[in-house]
């Protein structure tokens, strides 16, 4: 058994083994505004669903980016609106999910790169994608800062956000109101450069027995 002592490595070196243990991830691609009303897209990988009531999601947003101390260009848009759109990541989009990554100069639009269509969307101003099959369309509700803002590695924005809006295809729905997860065809990240899809032939299913129901309770 291996022990990896975290003392001692850097941010980058620290990251990379919570990134390669804590797998498959799935990938936020988010769409924001500019001041200028341009479009940006990028993938965050580091997000997960709150709770039910009020419906919360957490988006964790590098404070700088890789190559310079500035701020990245999402969490500038976030602060200018405070809304964004979180298009689920599948195959429709696995292509250029890297392409989209870069740390394009401020005002490049990646979606026009990428060749992804935008829709608008039904609540928040940020557009939806058209390639992606859900939107959950979002407000940031709070923030939480922690690390080094100035280390793209340490530094993060904790994005604490209400969805106030989902759109899906007809193509992943189970009935109204009810998505069906095994027609999603999600894409997760793993570790560097690795991703995962969802097909029929990684599906499993699994029963929840309740416990008052087990053997153990003295239930059938």
């Amino acid at each position: 058994m291996n022990v990896i002592d975290m003392s001692g490595r850097t941010p980058a070196q620290k990251q990379g083994l919570l990134s390669q243990l804590v797998v498959p991830r799935p990938i936020a691609m988010i769409t924001t505004l500019d001041a200028s009303g341009g479009l940006n897209v990028a993938p965050f990988s580091y997000y997960m669903p709150i709770s039910g009531e009020p419906p919360m999601v957490a988006v964790t947003v590098g404070a700088s980016r890789e190559a310079t101390e500035a701020p990245k260009d999402t969490w500038v848009n976030l602060g200018l609106s405070g809304e964004f759109v979180i298009n689920v990541t599948t195959v429709e989009l696995a292509e250029h999910i890297e392409t989209v990554a870069r740390e394009y100069p401020s005002g490049v639009n990646e979606a026009d790169i990428a060749g992804w269509r935008t829709v608008e969307s039904h609540i928040v101003k940020p557009p939806s994608l058209k390639d992606s099959p859900a939107h959950m369309e979002c407000r940031v509700r709070d923030v939480i800062d922690r690390g080094d803002q100035r280390s793209c590695y340490s530094g993060v924005h904790i994005v604490l956000a209400e969805v106030v809006c989902i759109t899906a295809d007809d193509s992943i729905m189970a009935e109204p109101n009810r998505i069906d997860p095994t027609k999603v065809r999600a894409v997760g990240r793993m570790g560097f450069p690795w991703f995962v899809t969802v097909d029929e032939d990684s599906l499993f299913e699994l029963d929840r027995i309740r416990y008052p129901d087990t053997a153990l309770a003295g239930g059938g």
